[in-house]
């Protein structure tokens, strides 16, 4: 327990020392201004929401819709500001240091990934969850629904930081580790749409090659359809993407721990 919060603290510090918070912080700020003083949207003097012009159905789908694009802004936001963390850790002078303390290599980058996924999921849980409580109260909608969303949007970066942890262990670079996830990201939305490739490829092994990839690699926007169904109270609309990006974050992971293991520092 005590390598765990040492661990844990000592990545908090980082994240506070690089302004990270300050960035997530101003993001949410910004949005609860824009929403606090939004101007009411009113027909014949009365406001649409107020007066049940809109059914409330409407209004909360609207809701998940807009928390859907802004999961996805967020977890952006997320990337840029978790790719460097593992770098850093690895450094030449610091890495050493960690190593020789009484840990294995396992631990201690398990610990350093949960670290990490701890601290930037509550900074995520807490924009989300302030700012669904400001709209639901002027929309005059509250579902718990919304909070299952935003746990299936958790498990969304869960797969993502996999993916980061990787690409940090791999080329020791934030650079690097940026460019290899959005090559996987841009490979993947390519993918689900491989339909459209096929009435231009009507060689059958091609056709074979790309639905192979497609089911190693991560599904991110199949997955966030997942996220605003759940939002919107109808559970998952396709479980089939989220546990075979869930294994490929768990492979992404084991690969991570096992080029730290046989790497010499």
């Amino acid at each position: 327990m005590a390598k765990f919060t040492s661990i844990l603290y000592d990545t908090f510090f980082e994240i506070k020392d690089r302004k990270i918070f300050w960035l997530y912080w101003i993001v949410t700020f910004v949005m609860i201004l824009v929403f606090a003083f939004l101007p009411d949207v009113k027909i014949n003097g009365q406001n649409i929401l107020e007066s049940g012009n809109i059914p409330e159905e409407f209004v909360a789908e609207g809701i998940a819709m807009f928390f859907n694009g802004f999961f996805g802004f967020m977890m952006f936001l997320m990337v840029f500001g978790s790719a460097g963390l593992l770098p850093s850790y690895l450094s030449k002078g610091r890495v050493e240091l960690a190593l020789a303390k009484p840990i294995s290599r396992t631990q201690l980058l398990l610990i350093k990934f949960l670290s990490v996924f701890l601290i930037m999921s509550s900074i995520f849980i807490v924009s989300c969850s302030v700012l669904y409580l400001l709209i639901s109260y002027q929309a005059g909608i509250f579902t718990g629904y919304f909070f299952l969303g935003l746990l299936v949007a958790i498990g969304k970066f869960l797969f993502i930081y996999a993916i980061l942890f990787f690409f940090g262990i791999a080329f020791n670079s934030t650079a690097a580790t940026i460019m290899g996830y959005f090559i996987i990201w841009f490979v993947s939305n390519l993918l689900e749409a491989r339909e459209i490739a096929y009435q231009l490829l009507t060689n059958k092994v091609w056709q074979g090659i790309l639905d192979t990839a497609y089911h190693i690699l991560p599904k991110f926007d199949e997955y966030s359809a997942n996220t605003m169904s759940v939002m919107k109270g109808n559970g998952f609309s396709d479980f089939y993407p989220v546990w075979s990006s869930g294994l490929f974050g768990v492979i992404a992971l084991l690969l991570a721990i096992l080029i730290f293991k046989r790497r010499d520092y």
